[in-house]
């Protein structure tokens, strides 16, 4: 057996891939363990665990996770607010957002310099899947009209993994300012599950393409 780790930004994140991807890579033949990225260690011991810090630490855990023997590491980290000092953000392309975060996990994937090593940020944030889930998110929430006005949304954009990273425009931010209301940890797991998968990846080809590339490792 394969053994695969992932390294995730927070709860959201840690409860969708115990809900979706933990189940279907097993099938594939991983061994699926996970991790929250650490973003501080105080002193006298503890960690404080989610959201993203620097790239120096985010670098080292990567990399004692790699000293671990796990044949795959794979990150679940958002592109929006990531840190502005890790390889490739400063040198960015001037072209679309696929071409913009793709540079990004080159350049990670160069700077650790492991085979074993798969840089994945989700297009824009883990919020987007959420918005792929508009329907199942109305349901969730009990207002049909949310589906409604997140498919607007989602069409104004020209795609939902296109939604953007702007400081107030950014997925997260569109579903809150949406949907009061809205439970981060809780409704959006509910709602991406409702989705399910296969559709998620449907709709998502970001996502699509790191599971894709997870798949075509051999045993």
């Amino acid at each position: 057996m394969r053994r695969l780790h992932l390294l995730v930004e927070g709860q959201t994140e840690e409860t969708v891939v115990g809900d979706l991807f933990r189940p279907y890579l097993e099938r594939q033949g991983w061994i699926v363990t996970l991790s929250i990225l650490v973003t501080k260690r105080p002193a006298g011991g503890g960690a404080f665990r989610g959201g993203v810090g620097g790239w120096p630490k985010m670098r080292r855990e990567v990399q004692l996770l790699l000293h671990g023997g796990f044949d795959l590491v794979t990150t679940l980290l958002d592109y929006y607010g990531f840190p502005s000092d890790a390889p490739g953000m400063a040198d960015r392309p001037s072209a679309g957002p696929y071409e913009r975060v793709a540079h990004v996990e080159r350049a990670l994937a160069t700077d650790v310099g492991s085979s074993r090593f798969l840089p994945n940020l989700v297009l824009h944030e883990t919020e987007t899947w959420v918005l792929a889930a508009a329907n199942e998110l109305a349901d969730v929430l009990g207002d049909k009209s949310i589906a409604a006005d997140l498919h607007q949304m989602i069409n104004n954009a020209g795609g939902v993994e296109l939604v953007n990273d702007g400081v107030l425009t950014a997925p997260s931010k569109r579903l809150l300012q949406r949907c009061p209301a809205y439970r981060k940890t809780l409704d959006g797991p509910l709602a991406i599950s409702a989705l399910g998968l296969p559709e998620l990846r449907v709709r998502c080809r970001r996502l699509d393409a790191w599971l894709t590339t997870i798949e075509s490792i051999p045993s």
